[in-house]
């Protein structure tokens, strides 16, 4: 009896050392510091900035209730179904997301790491995680595509990406875009027959990208828009005349390309800017094209290739990642992007440039059909000008017989600035030449502020 009882003992003994050790063995985990975006997305994105990089950028709530091929960020995560860019073809090396706060998360979610691609998955400082089977976990939910080196938290008082820093620049953008002079604008009268509608862009160009307004009415419509640009220019549709809610039911058929996954986003030059009045956008047709509407709920219940921007994304369709190609304002006369603090003011040569450049390059030409009237000068001009104008700086349509020696002063302010500007000139200098009775003799060090430019 007393051999049975001691046996009893041991076995109690045993099962409980067992148990210890179970719980001893579940190490404490804690990812890596994921730093700051930008230290990852280092390049020159355009005017969209890091969204781009991203299938889905969304300042608020991101709920995937279908296939999602692509990455997101997003300040809470509802995920009934995976995500990530499931294609590899070697054209994508790296692919990252950002998860702030989450309520559900599919196991299945993320992408693992091969040998063409990097993976970096973060989520915020609240998130509890966990490690399990050499599996991170979420929540509880093991996401068996990621191992810990992929995986990323958040440190307390720090984020990885600034969503309203970042909308606040989207937001900008927007209203950017919304204000260029368009190369052309369709509305409902310019498709007479419904079942034959076609935008084709083949006579239409632009120095940079090329902007086309469009009328909501026209994407209200249920038949398709077909879309030719067989330049594959950069080209955004500003969405105009529009009530704060908008539901596009045109199926948008572009180059004849179909929705579907890759990772191949050289032909991705479709963008959609709803702009910044839009709060309720619904997609309810097959689309393609990224879509701007940065204070917008965005509902997609239709087949979309993309990047989605928005307040709120809820994905009710397969969608896929295409990110878009670069969008610079510069190349259409204003240059409001992040590449820049600074304002060029600056005027033509012969006087005294008051531009300030922080931080930037300036490789911009200068291209001048003016006629100089003014005398020689020995100033070195850096600065940036497009101009049509008649520089009348010294001597303006007159008859003097001024002769102007000019040993201007550049004023002009340069931190940490590299100015590369070509000056290209069809100019007549016809400088100390005039039938006028005016026989004054300047030498002048003084400071020409004369200006002529149309651009900033």
């Amino acid at each position: 009896m007393k051999k049975r009882a001691s046996l009893l003992v041991l076995v109690a003994l045993l099962f409980n050392i067992f148990s210890y050790g179970v719980a001893v063995s579940a190490e404490t985990y804690i990812p890596k510091d994921p730093g700051n975006i930008y230290n990852d997305l280092t390049g020159n994105y355009g005017l969209l900035g890091i969204a781009s990089q991203f299938h889905v950028f969304a300042k608020n709530k991101t709920t995937v209730n279908a296939h999602t091929d692509g990455n997101i960020a997003t300040h809470e995560l509802d995920a009934k179904n995976n995500f990530g860019t499931e294609l590899h073809e070697g054209l994508l090396n790296q692919e990252i997301n950002y998860i702030q706060k989450t309520d559900s998360f599919a196991n299945s979610s993320g992408i693992p790491t091969g040998s063409t691609r990097m993976n970096k998955f973060v989520v915020g400082s609240n998130v509890d995680v966990a490690l399990q089977d050499g599996h991170p976990t979420v929540n509880g939910s093991r996401l068996d595509h990621l191992t810990p080196d992929d995986f990323y938290k958040d440190r307390a008082g720090h984020e990885y990406i600034d969503f309203e820093q970042e909308f606040a620049k989207l937001n900008v953008a927007a209203n950017d875009l919304a204000t260029i002079t368009p190369a052309k604008t369709y509305t409902a009268a310019d498709f007479p027959d419904m079942n034959n509608r076609t935008i084709d862009l083949t006579d239409l160009s632009d120095t940079g990208f090329l902007l086309v307004n469009i009328d909501a009415e026209v994407l209200t419509m249920n038949t398709p828009l077909q879309i030719i640009n067989p330049n594959d220019q950069v080209v955004v549709f500003n969405v105009i005349n529009s009530s704060s809610a908008l539901n596009v039911q045109s199926p948008i058929k572009y180059n004849d390309r179909s929705n579907h996954e890759t990772e191949d986003f050289s032909d991705a030059n479709i963008s959609w800017n709803f702009g910044n009045e839009m709060t309720d956008l619904t997609i309810s047709a097959p689309f393609q094209g990224t879509i701007l509407a940065p204070n917008a709920t965005i509902r997609i219940t239709q087949n979309q290739d993309g990047t989605i921007i928005g307040t709120n994304v809820i994905l009710d369709a397969a969608t896929n990642r295409w990110d878009p190609n670069e969008i610079f304002i510069s190349d259409n006369g204003t240059d409001t992007t992040d590449t820049s603090d600074s304002t060029d003011t600056s005027t033509t040569s012969d006087s005294s440039d008051s531009s300030t450049s922080s931080d930037s390059t300036d490789t911009t030409s200068t291209t001048s059909d003016s006629t100089d009237t003014s005398a020689s000068s020995d100033s070195t001009d850096t600065t940036s000008t497009t101009s049509d104008s008649t520089d009348t700086s010294a001597s303006s349509d007159s008859t003097d017989t001024t002769s102007t020696t000019s040993d201007s002063t550049d004023t002009s302010a340069s931190s940490d600035s590299t100015d590369t500007t070509s000056t290209t000139s069809d100019s007549t200098d016809t400088s100390a030449s005039s039938d006028s009775t005016d026989t004054t003799s300047t030498t002048s060090d003084s400071t020409d502020t004369s200006a002529s430019s149309d651009s900033t």
